[in-house]
């Protein structure tokens, strides 16, 4: 019921109205933001001065937090059991797909969070089965970008398979071109620039510039890589689940972002 009501109060009322109702639903809305004709049927919406949310948006999440002049454009999809946080003048631009599944598929909590003047531009794909974390002054720019948090491992036989997680963490000062890949578990160091159709599927430490590679043969099993991860034990999930963890040299996140989502 508290959805459906956030949902009525911002579709068929003025904005001021849709702020004040918005609040008594528990909702923090500033009355300088601004709410346009979307459906945000979510269970908590904060929203700073002159944050704002375009038309034609569908976000349906556990929370979400735009700090001071964040800003949601339109036509994006965001929906699923996870959070998103935005910091200050961050901007989720046009026509972006952001999703999570929900349990018994994914475990724990999924977010997405943006840092200051972080942008995610247009037609861009992010799976939050794990986090992913875009830093401050980092454009994902272009079209077709897509951020994948899990991946599967087939048995050379039969029905036997695994799925292997991995939060994603951008830095800062990164700038990402069209169409690159995100694998799950990768880390991208500040002040890099990504070219445009990379894969990247190891975590980038060294700042600079990263361009295509060739494509390559792996020698691989589905028993090497169970020995190599870490198992998720948690009998509610439907797959066979195992967890990449960070190596002693992945960068260390940056703790403003966990500033952001207090």
């Amino acid at each position: 019921m508290h959805k459906y009501l956030t949902v009525v109060s911002i579709l068929f009322f003025p904005n001021v109205i849709t702020r004040f109702l918005l609040n008594l639903l528990g909702h923090k809305i500033h009355p300088k933001s601004y709410i346009g004709f979307s459906l945000v049927p979510s269970r908590r919406i904060y929203m700073d001065a002159n944050a704002r949310i375009g038309h034609c948006n569908i976000i349906q999440v556990n929370k979400i937090l735009m700090r001071e002049k964040a800003f949601i454009k339109k036509m994006n999809r965001i929906r699923g059991e996870m959070n998103v946080i935005m910091a200050a003048e961050s901007v989720i631009a046009n026509s972006n797909s952001i999703f999570r599944a929900s349990s018994p598929i994914t475990y724990g909590n999924g977010t997405l969070k943006i840092g200051r003047f972080g942008m995610l531009v247009s037609k861009h794909h992010v799976d939050c089965t794990r986090s992913v974390t875009i830093g401050e002054y980092t454009t994902i720019g272009g079209l077709g970008s897509q951020f994948w948090t899990h991946g599967y491992f087939h048995g050379p036989v039969g029905k036997e398979r695994i799925r292997i997680d991995g939060e994603i963490v951008v830095g800062n000062n990164v700038y990402v071109g069209t169409n690159a890949t995100f694998n799950p578990g990768v880390t991208v160091a500040n002040g890099i620039s990504i070219g445009s159709n990379v894969c990247v599927s190891r975590s980038l430490n060294r700042p600079g510039m990263y361009v295509a590679q060739p494509l390559r043969y792996i020698e691989k099993e589905i028993d090497s890589i169970r020995d190599a991860l870490d198992i998720i034990e948690d009998e509610s999930l439907i797959d066979e689940v195992y967890e990449k963890r960070p190596s002693p040299r992945k960068v260390e996140k940056i703790k403003s972002y966990e500033q952001v989502s207090t």
